[in-house]
Protein backbone atom coordinates (compact mmCIF):
# COMPACT_ATOMS: atom_id res chain seq x y z
CA UNK A 1 0.00 0.00 0.00
CA UNK A 2 1.59 3.52 -1.12
CA UNK A 3 0.96 6.26 1.68
CA UNK A 4 0.20 9.85 -0.37
CA UNK A 5 -0.15 13.17 0.38
CA UNK A 6 -2.58 15.20 -1.49
CA UNK A 7 -1.37 18.53 -2.97
CA UNK A 8 -3.05 21.25 -5.34
CA UNK A 9 -1.19 23.54 -7.65
CA UNK A 10 -2.39 26.66 -6.44
CA UNK A 11 -0.59 29.13 -5.26
CA UNK A 12 -2.22 28.84 -2.13
CA UNK A 13 -0.40 25.23 -1.72
CA UNK A 14 2.52 25.65 -3.98
CA UNK A 15 3.41 28.85 -2.53
CA UNK A 16 4.22 27.00 1.15
CA UNK A 17 7.27 25.22 -0.44
CA UNK A 18 10.61 27.25 -1.76
CA UNK A 19 11.18 24.91 -4.08
CA UNK A 20 10.99 21.38 -5.41
CA UNK A 21 13.16 19.91 -2.83
CA UNK A 22 11.44 21.51 -0.47
CA UNK A 23 8.12 19.97 -1.20
CA UNK A 24 10.09 16.97 -1.62
CA UNK A 25 11.36 16.87 1.71
CA UNK A 26 8.16 17.88 3.63
CA UNK A 27 6.18 14.98 2.41
CA UNK A 28 9.22 12.16 2.44
CA UNK A 29 9.38 13.43 6.39
CA UNK A 30 5.94 12.02 7.11
CA UNK A 31 7.27 9.07 5.42
CA UNK A 32 4.95 9.36 1.64
CA UNK A 33 5.31 7.95 -1.20
CA UNK A 34 4.31 10.49 -3.31
CA UNK A 35 1.39 12.88 -4.09
CA UNK A 36 -1.89 12.96 -5.86
CA UNK A 37 -2.01 16.29 -6.84
CA UNK A 38 -5.20 18.25 -8.36
CA UNK A 39 -3.83 20.71 -11.19
CA UNK A 40 -5.36 24.29 -10.94
CA UNK A 41 -2.86 27.11 -11.25
CA UNK A 42 0.02 27.04 -13.96
CA UNK A 43 3.10 25.69 -11.43
CA UNK A 44 5.39 28.19 -12.78
CA UNK A 45 7.76 27.57 -10.31
CA UNK A 46 7.78 24.18 -10.93
CA UNK A 47 7.38 23.03 -6.97
CA UNK A 48 5.96 20.18 -8.43
CA UNK A 49 7.83 17.36 -10.75
CA UNK A 50 6.77 14.39 -12.68
CA UNK A 51 8.42 11.78 -10.23
CA UNK A 52 6.21 13.69 -7.64
CA UNK A 53 2.77 12.38 -9.09
CA UNK A 54 1.47 8.94 -8.15
CA UNK A 55 -2.27 10.00 -8.84
CA UNK A 56 -3.89 12.52 -10.55
CA UNK A 57 -7.34 13.86 -9.02
CA UNK A 58 -9.24 15.15 -12.18
CA UNK A 59 -11.40 18.74 -12.28
CA UNK A 60 -14.68 18.77 -10.93
CA UNK A 61 -17.40 20.50 -12.24
CA UNK A 62 -20.63 20.39 -9.38
CA UNK A 63 -23.14 20.97 -11.70
CA UNK A 64 -22.57 19.19 -15.25
CA UNK A 65 -25.89 17.41 -16.25
CA UNK A 66 -27.69 20.48 -17.87
CA UNK A 67 -24.60 21.10 -20.58
CA UNK A 68 -24.31 17.55 -21.10
CA UNK A 69 -28.11 16.84 -21.78
CA UNK A 70 -28.74 20.15 -23.71
CA UNK A 71 -30.90 21.49 -21.51
CA UNK A 72 -30.55 25.43 -22.14
CA UNK A 73 -33.14 26.77 -19.44
CA UNK A 74 -31.80 24.38 -16.31
CA UNK A 75 -28.60 26.26 -17.42
CA UNK A 76 -29.71 30.08 -17.67
CA UNK A 77 -31.87 29.00 -14.28
CA UNK A 78 -28.34 28.03 -12.60
CA UNK A 79 -25.51 30.22 -14.29
CA UNK A 80 -28.03 33.20 -15.47
CA UNK A 81 -26.53 33.48 -18.70
CA UNK A 82 -23.95 31.91 -21.19
CA UNK A 83 -21.06 33.59 -20.80
CA UNK A 84 -21.46 32.26 -17.05
CA UNK A 85 -21.56 29.16 -18.43
CA UNK A 86 -18.62 29.56 -20.67
CA UNK A 87 -16.69 30.91 -18.31
CA UNK A 88 -17.27 27.43 -16.01
CA UNK A 89 -17.01 25.06 -18.83
CA UNK A 90 -14.85 26.92 -21.41
CA UNK A 91 -17.87 25.86 -23.83
CA UNK A 92 -21.61 26.05 -24.04
CA UNK A 93 -22.13 22.46 -25.61
CA UNK A 94 -21.11 19.23 -24.14
CA UNK A 95 -18.59 18.70 -26.56
CA UNK A 96 -16.76 21.30 -23.60
CA UNK A 97 -16.45 19.37 -21.25
CA UNK A 98 -14.83 16.33 -23.45
CA UNK A 99 -12.36 19.01 -24.14
CA UNK A 100 -11.81 20.43 -20.41
CA UNK A 101 -11.09 16.93 -19.01
CA UNK A 102 -8.90 16.38 -21.87
CA UNK A 103 -7.32 19.37 -21.15
CA UNK A 104 -6.57 18.54 -17.60
CA UNK A 105 -5.24 15.47 -18.45
CA UNK A 106 -2.47 17.13 -20.61
CA UNK A 107 -1.48 19.81 -18.47
CA UNK A 108 0.36 17.00 -16.40
CA UNK A 109 4.42 17.93 -15.73
CA UNK A 110 6.37 16.36 -19.10
CA UNK A 111 7.10 12.95 -18.45
CA UNK A 112 4.68 12.35 -15.45
CA UNK A 113 2.56 9.23 -15.72
CA UNK A 114 0.23 8.74 -12.90
CA UNK A 115 -0.62 5.46 -11.47
CA UNK A 116 -4.13 6.61 -11.22
CA UNK A 117 -6.85 9.24 -12.00
CA UNK A 118 -9.96 10.00 -9.45
CA UNK A 119 -13.16 11.41 -11.32
CA UNK A 120 -15.87 12.32 -9.03
CA UNK A 121 -18.97 11.25 -9.99
CA UNK A 122 -21.74 13.64 -9.03
CA UNK A 123 -24.00 15.86 -9.50
CA UNK A 124 -25.82 19.02 -7.79
CA UNK A 125 -26.84 22.40 -8.16
CA UNK A 126 -25.54 24.88 -5.31
CA UNK A 127 -28.91 25.23 -4.15
CA UNK A 128 -29.01 21.09 -4.31
CA UNK A 129 -26.18 20.96 -2.37
CA UNK A 130 -27.32 22.98 0.70
CA UNK A 131 -30.96 21.32 0.52
CA UNK A 132 -29.77 17.40 -0.76
CA UNK A 133 -32.96 17.35 -3.06
CA UNK A 134 -31.75 16.50 -6.25
CA UNK A 135 -33.81 16.62 -9.75
CA UNK A 136 -31.31 13.86 -11.12
CA UNK A 137 -31.79 10.58 -9.90
CA UNK A 138 -28.61 8.63 -9.00
CA UNK A 139 -29.18 6.08 -11.79
CA UNK A 140 -29.38 9.25 -14.44
CA UNK A 141 -26.06 11.08 -13.27
CA UNK A 142 -24.00 7.70 -13.52
CA UNK A 143 -25.35 6.84 -16.48
CA UNK A 144 -24.84 10.26 -18.11
CA UNK A 145 -21.45 9.65 -16.33
CA UNK A 146 -20.33 6.43 -18.21
CA UNK A 147 -21.14 8.41 -22.02
CA UNK A 148 -18.87 11.50 -20.82
CA UNK A 149 -15.83 9.21 -19.13
CA UNK A 150 -16.05 7.41 -22.53
CA UNK A 151 -15.82 10.39 -24.11
CA UNK A 152 -12.23 11.04 -22.87
CA UNK A 153 -11.40 7.54 -21.85
CA UNK A 154 -9.01 7.02 -24.59
CA UNK A 155 -6.95 9.62 -23.45
CA UNK A 156 -6.96 8.02 -19.83
CA UNK A 157 -3.80 6.08 -18.98
CA UNK A 158 -3.11 3.84 -15.32
CA UNK A 159 -6.30 3.13 -13.59
CA UNK A 160 -9.38 4.99 -13.22
CA UNK A 161 -10.86 5.39 -9.72
CA UNK A 162 -14.47 6.77 -9.44
CA UNK A 163 -14.78 8.70 -6.15
CA UNK A 164 -17.99 8.75 -3.90
CA UNK A 165 -19.51 12.00 -2.53
CA UNK A 166 -22.67 12.77 -0.92
CA UNK A 167 -24.82 14.19 -3.47
CA UNK A 168 -27.01 12.37 -6.66
CA UNK A 169 -24.75 9.99 -8.33
CA UNK A 170 -21.91 7.60 -6.94
CA UNK A 171 -22.25 7.91 -3.02
CA UNK A 172 -21.91 3.90 -2.32
CA UNK A 173 -25.31 3.48 -0.85
CA UNK A 174 -26.63 1.20 -3.62
CA UNK A 175 -24.25 -1.77 -4.80
CA UNK A 176 -25.94 -2.37 -7.83
CA UNK A 177 -25.41 1.55 -9.02
CA UNK A 178 -22.13 0.93 -8.09
CA UNK A 179 -21.32 -2.24 -10.13
CA UNK A 180 -23.52 -0.08 -12.94
CA UNK A 181 -20.78 2.57 -13.32
CA UNK A 182 -18.03 0.22 -12.99
CA UNK A 183 -19.36 -2.27 -15.26
CA UNK A 184 -20.64 0.38 -18.11
CA UNK A 185 -17.67 2.63 -18.95
CA UNK A 186 -15.54 0.82 -22.20
CA UNK A 187 -12.26 1.89 -19.77
CA UNK A 188 -11.53 -1.64 -18.42
CA UNK A 189 -8.87 -0.48 -15.41
CA UNK A 190 -11.52 0.79 -13.58
CA UNK A 191 -11.75 0.87 -9.31
CA UNK A 192 -13.17 2.84 -6.78
CA UNK A 193 -11.77 5.70 -4.31
CA UNK A 194 -13.56 5.68 -0.96
CA UNK A 195 -13.52 8.84 0.68
CA UNK A 196 -14.58 8.09 4.16
CA UNK A 197 -15.44 11.84 4.79
CA UNK A 198 -17.39 12.10 2.17
CA UNK A 199 -19.62 8.67 3.05
CA UNK A 200 -19.96 10.20 6.57
CA UNK A 201 -21.52 13.02 4.79
CA UNK A 202 -24.17 10.33 3.31
CA UNK A 203 -25.78 10.26 7.03
CA UNK A 204 -26.22 13.01 9.02
CA UNK A 205 -26.99 11.72 12.40
CA UNK A 206 -23.45 11.02 13.22
CA UNK A 207 -21.92 12.41 15.45
CA UNK A 208 -19.00 10.40 16.96
CA UNK A 209 -16.29 8.49 15.33
CA UNK A 210 -17.25 5.35 16.34
CA UNK A 211 -20.56 6.04 14.98
CA UNK A 212 -18.86 6.63 12.04
CA UNK A 213 -16.95 3.24 11.74
CA UNK A 214 -20.28 1.28 12.37
CA UNK A 215 -21.79 3.32 9.72
CA UNK A 216 -19.08 2.62 7.75
CA UNK A 217 -18.87 -0.97 7.96
CA UNK A 218 -22.48 -1.29 7.67
CA UNK A 219 -22.13 -0.36 4.10
CA UNK A 220 -19.50 -1.94 3.30
CA UNK A 221 -21.23 -4.77 4.57
CA UNK A 222 -23.16 -4.83 1.37
CA UNK A 223 -20.60 -5.63 -1.02
CA UNK A 224 -19.52 -9.36 -1.16
CA UNK A 225 -16.19 -8.57 -2.10
CA UNK A 226 -14.37 -5.27 -1.69
CA UNK A 227 -11.23 -5.54 -4.12
CA UNK A 228 -12.74 -3.14 -6.62
CA UNK A 229 -11.83 -0.49 -3.85
CA UNK A 230 -8.71 0.44 -5.22
CA UNK A 231 -7.61 3.72 -3.06
CA UNK A 232 -8.97 5.49 0.24
CA UNK A 233 -9.16 9.01 0.74
CA UNK A 234 -8.63 9.43 4.38
CA UNK A 235 -10.01 12.43 6.28
CA UNK A 236 -13.26 13.27 8.35
CA UNK A 237 -15.84 15.87 9.12
CA UNK A 238 -18.92 14.92 11.87
CA UNK A 239 -20.45 17.80 10.40
CA UNK A 240 -24.25 16.51 10.14
CA UNK A 241 -25.58 18.47 12.77
CA UNK A 242 -24.43 21.76 10.93
CA UNK A 243 -25.83 20.53 7.64
CA UNK A 244 -29.27 19.20 8.90
CA UNK A 245 -29.11 23.06 10.78
CA UNK A 246 -28.58 24.69 7.27
CA UNK A 247 -31.02 22.63 5.23
CA UNK A 248 -33.19 24.06 7.75
CA UNK A 249 -32.36 27.98 7.67
CA UNK A 250 -30.59 28.88 4.73
CA UNK A 251 -32.21 30.59 1.93
CA UNK A 252 -30.53 30.92 -1.73
CA UNK A 253 -29.49 34.06 -2.49
CA UNK A 254 -30.44 36.15 -5.66
CA UNK A 255 -26.78 37.26 -7.07
CA UNK A 256 -24.66 36.29 -10.26
CA UNK A 257 -23.44 32.60 -10.28
CA UNK A 258 -20.07 33.48 -8.61
CA UNK A 259 -21.07 35.07 -6.10
CA UNK A 260 -23.30 31.89 -5.18
CA UNK A 261 -20.75 29.89 -5.41
CA UNK A 262 -18.78 31.71 -3.27
CA UNK A 263 -21.75 31.69 -0.66
CA UNK A 264 -22.13 28.13 -0.94
CA UNK A 265 -18.63 27.08 -0.99
CA UNK A 266 -18.28 28.77 2.83
CA UNK A 267 -20.31 26.20 4.31
CA UNK A 268 -19.74 23.30 2.45
CA UNK A 269 -15.62 23.44 3.26
CA UNK A 270 -17.82 23.29 6.69
CA UNK A 271 -19.31 20.59 6.13
CA UNK A 272 -16.45 19.28 4.15
CA UNK A 273 -13.66 20.06 6.40
CA UNK A 274 -10.95 17.23 5.66
CA UNK A 275 -9.87 17.26 9.36
CA UNK A 276 -7.68 14.12 10.57
CA UNK A 277 -9.77 10.88 11.36
CA UNK A 278 -8.44 10.64 15.28
CA UNK A 279 -9.29 7.23 16.02
CA UNK A 280 -7.35 4.26 15.97
CA UNK A 281 -10.51 2.03 14.61
CA UNK A 282 -9.48 3.90 11.21
CA UNK A 283 -6.97 0.68 10.93
CA UNK A 284 -10.30 -1.40 10.95
CA UNK A 285 -11.73 0.15 7.78
CA UNK A 286 -7.69 -0.24 6.03
CA UNK A 287 -7.31 -3.51 6.80
CA UNK A 288 -10.81 -4.72 5.71
CA UNK A 289 -10.37 -2.74 2.03
CA UNK A 290 -6.67 -3.43 1.54
CA UNK A 291 -6.46 -0.51 -0.82
CA UNK A 292 -3.28 -0.20 -2.63
CA UNK A 293 -3.48 3.99 -2.23
CA UNK A 294 -3.60 5.57 1.36
CA UNK A 295 -4.28 9.74 0.60
CA UNK A 296 -4.29 11.30 4.01
CA UNK A 297 -6.32 14.66 2.46
CA UNK A 298 -6.30 17.90 4.54
CA UNK A 299 -7.58 20.80 4.04
CA UNK A 300 -5.05 23.64 5.79
CA UNK A 301 -5.08 26.65 5.98
CA UNK A 302 -0.67 26.96 5.87
CA UNK A 303 2.10 24.58 6.34
CA UNK A 304 2.33 24.74 9.60
CA UNK A 305 -1.34 23.48 10.22
CA UNK A 306 -0.80 20.91 7.56
CA UNK A 307 2.03 19.35 9.31
CA UNK A 308 0.16 19.28 12.98
CA UNK A 309 -3.18 17.67 11.06
CA UNK A 310 -0.82 15.33 9.01
CA UNK A 311 1.23 14.18 12.67
CA UNK A 312 -2.01 13.58 13.95
CA UNK A 313 -3.52 11.23 11.24
CA UNK A 314 -0.74 9.59 11.50
CA UNK A 315 -0.45 9.36 15.04
CA UNK A 316 -3.57 6.62 14.38
CA UNK A 317 -2.43 4.68 11.86
CA UNK A 318 -0.98 1.08 12.41
CA UNK A 319 -1.52 1.08 16.42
Amino acid sequence: MKKIMNLTTSRFDTGRYSDNADLKSFYKEFGFDGLEVTLYDDDKEKIVLADDIIGLHMRYFSSWMDLWMGDEQRLLDEFGNFDAVRQTFGGTSGKALTQAFLENLNALPPSASPEYLVFHISECLLAESIYRRFHYSSEAVIDAAIKLVDSFSEAVCGVLLFENLWYSGLDMLEPRLTYRLLEGVKYRNVGIMLDIGHLLHTNMQLRTIDEGVEYIHKILDQYSDLSFIKGIHLHQSLSGEYAGNLMRTWLPSESSYADRTSQVLSHIFKIDAHQPFASGRINELIERVRPDYLVIEQISSDRSEHARNLSEQLRFLEK
